[in-house]
């Protein structure tokens, strides 16, 4: 459901934040299961991963969520 306004300053930290977590998770364990030592590589892959989900989150909220439902497996 779409509004006339824009998130909040703290929707905008809440989605960034929630963003950030789930896909520093799932990058770190995907890249668990790949990677074989924990090099700068494997760092910056997690870290990057979680910015962009994070400001997916941002820029497109609940509409991101719902297509990353529809996109994993369970």
């Amino acid at each position: 459901m779409r509004q006339d306004h824009g998130p909040d300053a703290f929707e905008k930290r809440l989605r960034f934040g929630c963003g950030f977590s789930f896909g520093a998770l799932t990058a770190f364990l995907f890249a668990l299961r790949e990677i074989e030592a924990y090099t700068g590589t494997f760092w910056a892959f997690v870290i990057g991963c979680a910015l962009i989900f994070g400001l997916c989150a941002v820029r497109y909220g609940d509409e991101f969520w719902q297509a990353l439902c529809k996109w994993l497996p369970w």
